[in-house]
């Protein structure tokens, strides 16, 4: 069905009682069913994907208007925790992104910006954003089916939002800025005349360091994580800054709670090393530790390192309120010590020459909901298995 077709379709009320009716049912099932009705196959495969992005794209998946692509645009898509936080931190008179895509970042800046120019030369995929946009609600996305370097040069814009990209040949994961689409890398005179801020977003998997040598003016580098799972960084581009570059460190926990840690690349305090496990025990998020901030974290917390190259702190005093996971301390013990056998643990495993997997297998371990392994090196005993049950801020 053509993708005109599909935005007639979903806004007749016979499918919307279809799509209503059916949003609990066995996709599959219904996809079967519908195989040879072209306008149900086509409200079942949407439905499909509702249920696909449910987690992802909440509010997008409320609304029965809205329509979902298929191939790899949901899968690089920003998810709405992410957006919101990117758009809670910029805003301005107008942003042009020029990898529109499915517009999901596009949508959540427009709450933060007077203007936002969406671009995607995908005909189809450009289509279904103006569409959502409409049934959204949003009133100042104007939809441009262009290629968006090309309106680079043809639009005013203070803020520039770029998503290049990262899938070659084959449907390869690419990590490299160089081999995504397009090279940004080769677009920065463009991208920053006339004063104008530049984001580019990235996959988690990129060297940091690297892509700040490759991009020259990143005034700060963004790392998101969502529930502990690094999802994306950003950099944010500023020709006229000369200062050191800001790390900002998110971990989305829930819609109203999140982590935050910021520090200056530049910083290279060493953590003061523990000559003991104390009475708390901590694991940094998943942002700190890609942004390799522990040692700041820990100066600034006043708690202390387990050995040089073991992201695992203690401290005798609990630190309220920590970036990441916090444990009561409930015992020490060598590793594979026989009292462990078939024990209920989670099994973090930091510096340390098993993998937890490993771990789990060789002591025949269950899962628990608050009961950590934690197997690390630390400088004042070689390898040691921590007891800890998790503690969380009310």
């Amino acid at each position: 069905m053509i993708t005109q077709d599909l935005i007639q379709l979903i806004q007749t009320e016979e499918a919307q009682e279809f799509l209503s009716h059916h949003k609990e049912y066995d996709s599959n099932k219904l996809l079967l069913k519908y195989a040879k009705k072209a306008d149900f196959k086509a409200l079942a495969t949407q439905l499909a994907l509702r249920k696909k992005l449910n987690k992802k794209l909440p509010e997008w998946s409320k609304n029965l208007k809205v329509l979902f692509p298929l191939g790899v645009s949901p899968e690089q898509a920003s998810s709405e925790a992410t957006a919101k936080l990117k758009a809670s931190l910029v805003s301005g008179k107008a942003l042009l992104d020029i990898t529109g895509g499915m517009g999901v970042d596009s949508y959540y800046f427009s709450k933060s910006f007077s203007q936002v120019i969406y671009t995607e030369r995908q005909e189809e995929l450009s289509a279904l954003s103006k569409h959502n946009f409409n049934v959204l609600g949003s009133e100042n996305i104007t939809v441009l089916h262009s290629d968006g370097v090309a309106q680079l040069s043809a639009q005013t814009a203070d803020w520039i939002y770029i998503d290049p990209a990262r899938r070659g040949s084959g449907n390869a994961k690419l990590v490299s800025l160089s081999d995504c689409e397009p090279d940004v890398t080769d677009l920065l005179n463009e991208l920053l005349k006339e004063r104008r801020k530049v984001l580019i977003k990235t996959s988690p998997l990129l060297d940091i360091t690297k892509a700040i040598e490759q991009l020259k003016f990143v005034e700060e580098v963004w790392i998101i994580s969502h529930k502990n799972d690094c999802k994306e960084l950003v950099f944010l581009l500023n020709k006229e800054f000369t200062g050191p570059v800001k790390a900002r460190t998110y971990n989305i926990e829930s819609q109203n709670s999140t982590q935050e840690f910021s520090f200056y690349l530049r910083q290279s305090e060493k953590a003061e090393l523990a000559e003991e496990v104390g009475s708390f025990v901590y694991e940094p998020n998943a942002s700190i530790l890609k942004a390799a901030g522990g040692d700041l974290l820990a100066r600034a917390l006043k708690i202390q390192k387990l050995d040089r190259n073991t992201n695992i702190f203690t401290s005798n005093e609990r630190v309220k309120n920590f970036p990441g996971k916090t444990f009561k301390l409930e015992g020490v013990v060598k590793p594979y010590h026989t009292s462990l056998k078939k024990g209920r643990f989670n099994v973090i495993s930091r510096n340390y020459p098993d993998k937890a997997s490993i771990i789990e297998s060789k002591l025949k371990l269950k899962s628990s909901n608050s009961h950590y392994l934690i197997a690390c090196k630390a400088a004042f005993a070689n390898y040691l298995f921590i007891i800890g049950r998790q503690i969380k801020d009310i």
